[in-house]
């Protein structure tokens, strides 16, 4: 597989953790490869086949480009990808694996319960004297 194609399974399966889509940590049985974000356009995934768990430790300002899309017979997005990006608020390491992904301050602690739960909110709006919009609210889970 591409390098680009890793990157791109990678930007969902971040976005999908950040919706509060978090699922149990990985199993510890498979020793884990482990990247700088930062390096991951430059090769750092060549070799990798998915088949042991992906620890991604990102530095502060990290920029990850999020690919948003809608499909529907009724409606469609304009335009059809937006550029959106997530920047690293601080040193972390996220964990991808086949039991889902995980968040952590250090690369060892993926299985810490979350202080509060994240949340996805889905809505319409209309204010007077404002135009009426969706809104789509992701509240990643809080360590």
């Amino acid at each position: 597989m591409s390098n680009k194609l890793h990157v791109t399974r990678f930007s969902l399966a971040l976005w999908g953790a950040l919706a509060g889509l978090t699922i149990m940590g990985c199993a510890h049985s498979v020793a884990p490869r482990r990247v700088r974000y930062a390096d991951i356009n430059n090769g750092a995934l060549q070799g990798y086949t998915g088949a042991e768990p992906l620890i991604v430790e990102f530095q502060p300002g990290d920029r990850l480009p999020v690919n948003f899309e809608f499909t529907g017979d009724d409606f469609e997005l304009q335009p059809q990808h937006p550029p959106l990006e997530l920047v690293a608020k601080r040193h972390g390491f996220v964990r991808i694996g086949a039991n889902g992904i995980r968040t952590s301050p250090d690369p060892d602690h993926f299985d810490i319960k979350p202080s509060q739960p994240g949340s996805f909110r889905l809505g319409f709006g209309a204010a007077q004297g404002k135009p009426a919009k969706l809104d789509v609210v992701i509240v990643a889970p809080r360590r």
